[in-house]
């Protein structure tokens, strides 16, 4: 339990936290079962943290966004970055699970480390959790991967000026955390009961 902020007009607010260990029945239900075990222990190992890093994210991040009175829980500019770290998180996530499910449905083990098109692991994510578009899944998440891509740059100076307010909270953390939400109800029984990236 860790605790946030305490508004004067409010009680001490607190959120929950899974621990990463938690996290491993939900990505051993979603993640295939067909890759080689080396990899599916390395996804498995790289998810569960970031897991818990976008818990700590979401637990800021909401409160500040969302709060009642004029009293800001963050620096703005800090709401801004760990908003976009929360998008590169569930960028992560994506792409991880994607590109799994991606590599089961062409039967590769993924032992070869193959690189896999971001349309490809897109298409195979939303295939599996949205197959009939019906939740706006493949929208949500080339919105998260174009968010990460802001900062991402290939070659020194390519990158252009940031607008800093598409880092905002209904322009990126709310589609992100939307994504992340469609994605875990691929294995709901099994997500941590505590965490607050429930959808």
């Amino acid at each position: 339990m860790y605790y946030l902020a305490q508004y004067p007009e409010n009680p001490p607010g607190y959120v929950h936290l899974s621990t990463s260990s938690e996290w491993e029945p939900w990505l051993n239900g979603v993640i295939p079962a067909g890759l080689h075990a080396d990899v599916r222990g390395r996804l498995r190992s790289n998810l569960k943290h970031i897991f818990v890093g976008l818990e700590m994210k979401a637990a800021l991040i909401v409160p500040h966004a969302t709060r009642v009175s004029n009293r800001a829980v963050l620096f703005e500019p800090y709401c801004q970055l760990i908003t976009f770290e929360f998008c590169v998180g569930v960028f992560s996530v994506c792409e991880g699970i994607g590109s799994a499910i991606w590599l089961r449905n062409q039967n590769d083990d993924g032992a070869a480390a193959p690189r896999i098109t971001p349309d490809n692991w897109i298409g195979a994510l939303v295939a599996e959790a949205d197959p009939h578009g019906a939740l706006n899944l493949d929208n949500k998440v080339r919105g998260v991967k174009a968010v990460r891509n802001k900062i991402h740059q290939d070659q020194l100076g390519a990158r252009t000026e940031i607008d800093w307010h598409a880092f905002g909270y209904d322009q990126s953390f709310v589609p992100a955390k939307d994504a992340l939400g469609i994605l875990m109800q691929l294995n709901a029984a099994d997500i941590p009961a505590a965490t607050n990236l429930r959808p």
